[in-house]
């Protein structure tokens, strides 16, 4: 079965998968006092999910039950209100490097971290510091209980995109944690001051070129050398005003001929490059010159008044006068941008496009650009505006598709349903294995993840963007004339090529059957001498996989996680049993005619799922395909493994990984 193409067909069979209700029924002085449109509705199971599934990275059995008790507006002012932990994604960072390489980073925590010549990684330049910064944006995704905050700094991220795009960062990726950790900070600040601390970043500086930008000088060729326009470019064009003028609704600003107006022309390139010069790398031994030991990667840049441009500079039809500091430089810069009129509307619907719905009304926008611009980009209000809005709220109601789930969504959300956590411990051995059943070479992990580069399977992951322009086009539609006919966009399906839907699926089967707690405790191994046992706890295992060579717990390539899905196993036992003590004493052989409790277990283990993963929106037609492949060998007794691992293998893992490769759990 072909997943992309039956997302494709769904879309087809959708009337109401557009642009969603096109009525304004939104008083403007509501708008004005930030008062959201978000009626008093019943959150059911499947809304819940939805919901939930678009403000965090995947609902669970909490969310949902919090959700329905607090409703929509309490929950986000509860989410928006939790205090904001400093420096989140480079401490997960910098924690698990030590733990790793205990000899490489010798210094505290707080030392990294504080405002001195101790520099994190500058010597080192990791090469599995990727590792590490990936480890602490799952960690942070999977398990951090301020899921909102997290969830909107993933949306900025795309939006204002830093990535490993950036070679130097392939060993220096704390660049990339301090990166996240501006975005979280300013996740439900203002934007404006979201501008001001991402134009003093020192990954930016690297990512887009101005970090050393000098103002205009004479080369030794005698050739004039201009500063280096990649930042103010795309500070502009991507970051806050786009290409062309916006009404506040999101469409274009037309001229009497009915031209589409630019926002700005190369002269306020030009001017705006001038505003970046004089800043580079703290702790950087010569001025503008990079490299994978130079330079600090976790503080904002310094700067250097000597490159500084000091003269007038226009800006948009603005005045920044001569002689500010560079700050002033750079912050008259940003308030004459944020001026602009095409911020809200810009801004706001790559919001809605990243957070709820890829094909937003014009009037959606429009009542979130009021709130961005009547709030001067407050982004906690404008985070309320688009989860209260009442056509997201229509949409859920109606059970319309109105988004396509990114890869990596579709993952965390996956293992969040999973009751995912971090193993006990792992080893760590480099690029090496255990030399000896004490694994004396290694370092041993504790509570940690590990998470390797997820562009292999799911073509995309947490700042590894393939360009400044993000992994997709907002304005992508696939090749099909109906979708065309209808300006039907789907950026998300731009990345979700078939090696990439077979790669997620053979993904999944690889997570369930390496980290689900209860069936790796049904794995039988050699004890040593020669008989084959289980394990009793998770941490004997681990405890002996160099002496087991158990691969997974040591080879720095496998992803470390540990998974539960006990609550599957009890539902079938209680069905088949009567009980839940984990025997399943009374599932009988698959050939035997007159037994048809495993098959009930099965059903009802297929409705669970689908109700856990998609909120029950799977049709019993599709459940029944699932069923009809698995009734009719549940449990064969000459097996040799228990009745429990052949549950796992036989019912659990393969209907998980049928709904999460479904049609529609890829889609919103």
């Amino acid at each position: 079965m072909h997943l992309f193409f039956l997302i494709i067909a769904l879309i087809l069979l959708l009337n109401n998968c557009g642009g969603g209700t096109n009525s304004d029924n939104t008083n403007i002085d509501e708008i004005n006092n930030t008062t959201y449109t978000q009626t008093n509705i019943n959150i059911n199971n499947t809304i819940a999910i939805r919901f939930l599934n678009k403000s965090t990275f995947g609902a669970t059995t909490n969310d949902i039950k919090q959700l329905q008790k607090d409703g929509v507006e309490k929950w986000l002012d509860n989410q928006i209100s939790k205090p904001i932990k400093e420096d989140i994604y480079l401490r997960k960072m910098i924690s698990l490097a030590k733990q790793a390489e205990p000899d490489a980073y010798s210094a505290t925590i707080d030392e990294y971290l504080d405002d001195n010549n101790i520099v994190f990684n500058k010597e080192k330049a990791s090469f599995h510091s990727p590792r590490y910064r990936m480890t602490s944006w799952f960690d942070n995704a999977l398990t951090e209980d301020d899921q909102l905050r997290h969830k909107v700094a993933y949306a900025l991220s795309q939006i204002i995109v830093e990535s490993d795009f950036e070679p130097i960062f392939t060993r220096r990726a704390e660049a990339l944690a301090r990166y996240f950790d501006i975005l979280y900070k300013n996740a439900f600040g203002t934007y404006k001051q979201l501008l001001k601390d991402i134009s003093l970043n020192s990954g930016m500086g690297m990512f887009l070129t101005f970090n050393g930008n000098k103002k205009l000088y004479q080369n030794d060729a005698n050739i004039s050398v201009y500063p280096d326009e990649n930042y103010a470019r795309e500070l502009m064009q991507l970051f806050s005003i786009g290409l062309n003028k916006l009404n506040i609704d999101g469409t274009a600003q037309k001229d009497s001929k009915g031209n589409l107006i630019p926002t700005y022309t190369q002269e306020d390139v030009n001017q705006l490059a001038r505003v970046f010069t004089g800043w580079d790398l703290q702790e950087n031994s010569k001025y503008g010159l990079i490299g994978f030991t130079r330079g600090d990667l976790t503080h904002p840049l310094e700067f250097t008044d000597i490159y500084h441009d000091y003269n007038e500079k226009k800006l948009l039809g603005e005045t920044i006068n001569a002689n500010l500091s560079g700050k002033e430089d750079i912050f008259r810069a940003i308030d004459i941008i944020m001026s602009q009129e095409s911020v809200a509307p810009y801004i706001s619907k790559n919001l809605i496009m990243r957070l709820t719905k890829s094909n937003p009304s014009s009037q959606y926008i429009k009542r979130v650009a009021t709130v961005f611009k009547n709030t001067q980009g407050d982004l906690s209000k404008v985070i309320k505006a688009i989860f209260l809005d009442q056509e997201l709220w229509d949409d859920l109601q109606n059970n319309n598709t109105i988004k396509f789930k990114e890869p990596l969504i579709a993952y965390t959300q996956f293992l969040r349903a999973m009751n995912v956590k971090p193993l006990n411990s792992w080893y760590f051995c480099g690029y090496g294995a255990p030399i000896d059943d004490n694994a004396s070479n290694c370092q041993i992990i504790t509570n940690s993840y590990l998470f390797n580069d997820t562009r292999k399977y799911l073509e995309q992951g947490a700042g590894l963007a393939p360009s400044v322009f993000n992994f997709y086009d907002n304005d992508f539609i696939p090749n099909d004339s109906n979708l065309q006919e209808k300006n039907f966009h789907t950026p998300e399906l731009q990345i979700q090529s078939d090696t990439m839907i077979i790669n997620f699926n053979n993904n999944i089967y690889t997570i369930l059957s390496h980290w689900e707690e209860g069936y790796i405790l049904q794995s039988k191994h050699d004890d040593g001498n020669g008989t084959l046992v289980q394990y009793e706890n998770i941490d004997n295992m681990i405890k002996d996989a160099p002496r087991t060579s158990n691969v997974p717990i040591y080879y720095i390539g496998a992803d470390k996680l540990l998974l539960n899905t006990q609550e599957e196993y009890d539902l079938m036992e209680m069905i088949i049993d009567g009980n839940i003590n984990g025997d399943f004493i009374n599932l009988q052989d698959y050939r035997q005619s007159d037994y048809h409790d495993d098959e009930k277990a099965l059903k009802a283990l297929i409705e669970f799922e689908n109700n856990k993963l998609t909120g029950g929106l799977l049709s019993k037609e599709q459940m029944d395909v699932i069923y009809e492949a698995l009734k009719d060998k549940i449990y064969n007794k000459y097996n040799g493994n228990t009745k429990k691992y052949q549950i796992f293998t036989n019912t659990i893992l393969p209907v998980i990984r049928a709904i999460v490769s479904s049609d529609i759990y890829m889609v919103e």
